[in-house]
């Protein structure tokens, strides 16, 4: 048998060579592929938590274009609640005057009532739940009052008691209330000032921070918003723009 002197074939070193080279060629094409599809995921994560917390702020805006005041306002506890008008077909003459046509009492023994929703927000790990009960409240009273419905039938379906959880993932629920009153001697006609747990009621708005954050394991990224957001009662703001006209619903005696 004869051998061809022109036919070579790899070495071992050459094969050598060539498995390396392919080999981290593989790994960094493996590399950018997992990075990719990391920032896909963590891009795809990060979205959903602002889009949750996005509609809760929504949901949020929406009850206190209608809040006629807060009732409690508890940072400590991490508890917030306050009452939300509903459409009711009482006149408003019926709510203010007797039916012998007297203006109502404005204190510990008013029956002057108006439909409203009490709703109540708590966090509790890493969870906020939203609860609502309808209810009436006795607004002329000196303080305020709620009655929780004894039947469900004066309201409607989107006025129906119910608890749920509503947010995810919050690390922390922060509240705090502040009251804002007329004030000639500061530069913006207004004086602001905290509230207490216990003088929620007189409270004009409040500042809500969210912080929300997923803590992955390994190499993954963590999801994190942190947003703050300040919501007004509707009737306290409608008050102060308008002060010794808007008071047809006030507790202190002014029509």
């Amino acid at each position: 048998m004869i051998r061809n002197k022109n036919n070579k074939g790899f070495s071992l070193v050459e094969l050598m060579v060539c498995l390396g080279i392919i080999a981290l060629v593989g790994a960094y094409a493996w590399k950018i592929y997992f990075s990719g599809s990391e920032t896909m995921r963590n891009t795809v994560s990060q979205s959903k938590i602002q889009s949750d917390v996005r509609t809760f702020l929504d949901h949020m805006e929406t009850e206190m274009m209608t809040c006629y005041c807060f009732d409690q306002i508890d940072n400590e506890n991490k508890k917030l609640s306050y009452y939300s008008y509903t459409y009711g077909k009482m006149p408003l003459d019926d709510i203010l005057y007797d039916s012998a046509g007297n203006l109502r009492a404005t204190d510990e023994e008013s029956d002057a009532k108006i439909k409203v929703k009490k709703m109540e927000y708590s966090w509790e790990d890493g969870v906020v739940k939203r609860k609502q009960t309808p209810g009436w409240l006795l607004f002329l009273k000196n303080p305020v009052e709620f009655q929780e419905a004894v039947s469900s039938n004066a309201f409607d379906k989107s006025e129906q008691a119910y608890e749920k959880d509503v947010l995810y993932n919050i690390t922390d629920f922060e509240i705090k209330g502040y009251q804002q009153v007329p004030d000639k001697n500061s530069s913006t006609g207004m004086a602001i000032a905290p509230v207490t747990p216990d003088k929620s009621k007189v409270a004009t708005f409040i500042v809500l921070r969210l912080h929300a954050k997923i803590d992955e394991t390994g190499k993954r990224r963590d999801e994190e918003l942190d947003i703050v957001t300040k919501f007004y009662s509707a009737i306290k703001s409608a008050d102060l723009a308008n002060i010794g006209y808007f008071s047809t619903t006030d507790n202190d005696g002014r029509y």
